[in-house]
C-alpha cells in the first residue's frame, strides 16, 4: 500500500481514524459471524441455530442477544433475521471463506451457488475497472475523520482467543479476536516493529506477544530480525480489510462523515469495491446465490 509521493504516511493519523475497531466491536467476538452466515439466507429459531453450529446454548443466546442491540439482526417469526446491515456483511462472510479455501482451511460450511451455475468463488474488484482489489495497487489519500459513531451500546467484553491447535489459521479466527484482527489491520499500514505495535494498539506485551506468535505460526506474518512482515498468504487478506472498512464506513459512521480514501493506481480512481463473481464476472448479491 502505497502513499502520496509528496508526504509520508500518517499512521498514528490513519490509526487514529481508522473504522476497523469500531467493525470488530460488532463482529469480532468467537461466533458472531458464524451466525451471521447461518442466516445470510434463511431465518432460523435458536433451536435450529444451536444444533447447526454446535454452540453451547448461553454462549448463542448472548451472541444473538449483541447482534440484535448492534442490529445486525432482529426477532422473526421463525426465529432471527438478519437487518440490511446483517446482510450487507456478505461480502465479509464470503471474502473470509474464499481466503481459509485458498489457505486449505477445511470450511465448516460450502460457499454457497452463484445465479450463474457454479459454486461461488468471490472476488473483490474495483468498481471503476473491474480488475481485483490487491493491496500493492492501492494508494492511501489523506486521513478519514476520527469515526463519530452511530448511537451503540456497549460491545460485549472480550473473552479469551481461541484458536485451533495443531490447524491453519481461519480467517474467522482472526476477525473473531479483536487483537488478532488488528495487528493484521495495523500491518497493512507498513507498521513491522514490535514497539510500534504496542505503541500504536496499547496493547499488553503479553497479549502482543501471544497474537504475533500465532499470526507467524498461521503463516499470516514472517518474523525477520525486529520485524514482522506480512507474507503473501498475509497479503491475501487485504480485500477482507477493505470490505471491513466498507461495511463500517456504510453502517457505523455517521451521516456526511469522510472516510478513508484509497486510490486505485490501475485506473486512478477513488477506490470503490464490489463483490464478484470470478466465474462469470457477475455481480453477487444475496439475489444471486442460493444454498449449495
Amino acid at each position: 500500500m502505497q502513499t502520496h509521493a509528496s508526504r509520508p504516511l500518517a499512521v498514528t493519523a490513519h490509526v487514529a481514524a481508522s473504522i476497523v475497531p469500531a467493525v470488530l466491536d460488532v463482529i469480532g467476538q468467537r461466533w458472531s459471524l458464524a451466525i451471521i452466515q447461518a442466516l445470510l439466507l434463511e431465518d432460523k429459531s435458536f433451536g435450529q441455530l444451536l444444533r447447526g453450529l454446535h454452540i453451547p446454548r448461553s454462549t448463542l443466546a448472548a451472541r444473538l442477544k449483541h447482534l440484535h442491540a448492534m442490529r445486525c439482526l432482529q426477532p422473526a417469526s421463525a426465529g432471527y433475521r438478519l437487518t440490511a446491515s446483517g446482510q450487507a456483511l456478505l461480502p465479509i462472510i464470503s471474502l473470509a471463506q474464499a481466503w481459509d479455501t485458498s489457505s486449505a482451511v477445511v470450511a465448516k460450511e460450502p460457499q454457497p451457488v452463484h445465479c450463474c451455475g457454479q459454486q461461488l468463488k468471490p472476488l473483490l474488484v474495483c468498481r471503476h475497472c473491474a480488475q481485483p482489489v490487491d493491496v500493492r495497487d492501492i494508494q492511501l489519500g489523506t486521513p478519514a475523520e476520527r469515526p463519530k459513531l452511530a448511537d451503540l451500546p456497549k460491545p460485549l467484553r472480550r473473552s479469551r482467543a481461541e484458536f485451533s491447535e495443531g490447524e491453519p489459521l481461519s480467517a474467522t479466527e482472526i476477525l473473531g479476536d479483536r487483537w488478532t484482527a488488528m495487528v493484521v489491520a495495523l500491518s497493512f499500514y507498513g507498521v513491522q516493529r514490535y514497539s510500534d505495535m504496542a505503541h500504536h494498539l496499547s496493547m499488553a506485551p503479553n497479549i502482543l506477544a501471544d497474537r504475533l506468535q500465532r499470526l507467524c505460526e498461521g503463516g499470516v506474518l514472517q518474523r525477520e530480525a525486529q520485524c514482522y512482515r506480512l507474507t503473501e498468504r498475509g497479503l491475501q487478506l487485504f480485500p477482507l480489510i477493505v470490505a471491513l472498512m466498507a461495511w463500517g464506513d456504510r453502517w457505523l459512521r455517521i451521516a456526511n462523515q469522510a472516510p478513508t480514501r484509497m486510490y486505485h493506481l490501475p485506473c486512478g480512481q477513488l477506490l470503490e469495491a464490489e463483490l464478484r463473481c470470478s466465474c462469470c464476472s457477475g455481480q453477487v448479491d444475496l439475489s444471486s446465490i442460493q444454498s449449495d
